[in-house]
């Protein structure tokens, strides 16, 4: 006998005393757990050969029963106007909406729905064209205003830290119908851009009655005005004037007055704030106008849904320096400014 035949059986002696024993008589018998292992291992494999049965009766009944589709017309069903499908109007009154906080609480609020921002959004189009080469009558009659959408005002009220009516300073562009202006940095580019800061009604409970502050101005909106432009440059019929100016952020004021349409009510006199950090600004506006459920107003918005670009500058604007041409715009500007006596 070999080395490896005595191995293998010595082997074989250590399997078989490991899953059988003796008895007495010499008759080797199964241990019991040997038994159990078997059982399972029996029971898996019967299990594996029922699948293995059944998956190939499942083809095979597929096979016998399966028919080719045949493509017909799809049927086309009228369309049913439902209550997502039907489109609602917007409400034009100002006691339908509902203003609220967009997130902390405080003086300006979030209007739904929101498009009743669309009207204020048609006003400040016309004022980003007229900061952009646009007379005052042509932005008018472009984007379809029956008259200048403003009104000239001296004080508006709007609420303070205790949402009690505060009169706050405003001014006013010079609302001369042919007078001209481009705000511009100092290669020429456009540079004004606006953004909404929230709205307010304009009344308030106070005790067991209603006080009303601007009465024909039911809602009022905050709109920041953010002017990076380094130079203004002004016409007037013949007469251009160059100026300088600092890149600063203002705070206009738009008043509801009623079927959609919004006015212009000027800009607050204060606060106005220097801008340093430009990037950090359009960031902040869009920021802000967003949680308004609004957008940043600028150029490509006035291009994308009115289709008015920048009016061209005029020729050689940088040298428009000439006092005298300064003189003579400002005259015109108070001039039209004067009320007659009655």
């Amino acid at each position: 006998m070999t080395f490896m035949e005595a191995t293998l059986r010595q082997l074989w002696k250590n399997i078989l005393d490991g899953l059988t024993f003796t008895d007495l008589a010499g008759h080797r018998h199964p241990r019991q757990y040997a038994l159990v292992t078997g059982l399972l291992l029996f029971s898996v494999l019967g299990l594996g050969a029922g699948v293995q049965v059944n998956q190939i009766m499942l083809k095979y009944a597929m096979k016998e029963t399966y028919a080719p589709i045949q493509e017909t017309a799809p049927t086309i069903l009228p369309p049913t106007e439902t209550a997502q499908s039907a489109a609602l109007p917007c409400p034009v009154l100002s006691e339908e909406w509902s203003l609220s906080d967009p997130i902390l609480p405080q003086n300006y609020k979030l209007i739904q729905p929101a498009c009743v921002y669309d009207g204020l959004a048609h006003t400040v189009a016309w004022a980003l064209a007229v900061r952009n080469g646009y007379s005052r009558e042509q932005a008018r009659r472009l984007l379809g205003f029956r008259g200048l959408p403003m009104r000239q005002m001296d004080h508006v009220a709007i609420p303070n830290d205790d949402e009690a009516p505060q009169d706050v300073a405003v001014s006013f562009i010079p609302p001369m119908l042919d007078f001209i202006e481009w705000r511009v940095d100092d290669q020429g580019n456009p540079a004004v851009a606006y953004g909404l800061r929230g709205c307010f009604r304009t009344s308030n409970v106070v005790g067991n009655r209603v006080v009303v502050w601007n009465g024909d101005y039911p809602v009022i909106c905050v709109v920041v005005e953010d002017a990076e432009n380094t130079r203004i440059v002004y016409n007037l019929g013949e007469h251009y004037f160059t100026a300088p100016a600092i890149p600063t952020r203002s705070f206009l004021l738009f008043g509801y007055a009623g079927d959609g349409a919004w006015v212009w009510l000027g800009t607050q006199s204060n606060p106005t704030t220097v801008i340093r950090d430009f990037a950090k600004t359009e960031d902040e506006r869009r920021t802000v106008a967003t949680l308004f459920d609004s957008q940043s107003w600028d150029i490509p918005w006035l291009k994308a849904l009115y289709g008015l670009t920048p009016q061209p500058l005029p020729d050689g604007w940088r040298d428009f320096t000439d006092p005298v041409e300064q003189q003579i715009i400002l005259n015109e500007l108070i001039s039209s400014l004067e009320v007659p006596a009655p």
